[in-house]
């Protein structure tokens, strides 16, 4: 069976190696589900489609998963190298309720593509800072000999340091603050954590 495919179901993109296993979410959940006792997590919604300010599509796919720390529900753009364009994600406790976890990622999904942080330089190609604040994700560089160790993702595009520092161009001499927060929301009450027999789970 191909590598890129779930070892037990054949599925395709498969996500998590539990017990050096390559599996798709469906079939990691069942086997968590049989080992820890927990109801097997229902199906993804359909895609959520929005519209930024800037007048771009924004498809957005529902990903819900056990880890072990909890249940997890990501939206990740569709149509986009992987790690690239928006993404969001939201983290709530073993019993969580499902629906409320959708409802958590689908706000501040809609919220974050409807702001605009960058926008386009008026003096020469490129983007300035649109204000005084800027927020985004740092992914890895496939060109980290050159252009640093990681890229840049705000407004839903990649930028390298180089560019993103471009974009900063209106703020010389000013004072900045840099504040790193988890990639996803916790929304636990607690931090339980599951015992999982194999640590591997991507």
């Amino acid at each position: 069976m191909a590598a890129d495919t779930c070892e037990v179901c054949g599925a395709a993109d498969p996500r998590t190696s539990l017990g050096g296993v390559l599996l798709c979410d469906r079939c990691t959940d069942r086997r968590i589900a049989t080992i820890t006792g927990h109801p097997e997590l229902p199906d993804p919604p359909p895609p959520l489609e929005i519209m930024s300010s800037d007048g771009r599509r924004h498809v957005l796919t529902f990903r819900i998963w056990r880890a072990p720390t909890g249940i997890e529900v990501e939206l990740e753009e569709a149509g986009v190298p992987i790690g690239e364009g928006y993404h969001f994600a939201v983290l709530g406790s073993h019993d969580a309720n499902i629906d409320e976890l959708v409802t958590g990622v689908q706000t501040q999904a809609k919220a974050e593509v409807s702001r605009q942080y960058l926008e386009p330089n008026p003096h020469r190609s490129g983007w300035i800072v649109r204000d005084d604040e800027v927020a985004g994700r740092l992914i890895y560089s496939e060109d980290s000999g050159t252009a640093g160790p990681y890229d840049v993702v705000v407004d839903g595009r990649t930028f390298t340091w180089e560019e993103f520092g471009e974009a900063l161009e209106p703020y010389e001499g000013w004072r900045f603050r840099m504040v790193i927060e988890d990639r996803c929301v916790d929304l636990r009450p607690d931090a339980d954590v599951v015992d999982f027999p194999h640590p591997d789970i991507d």
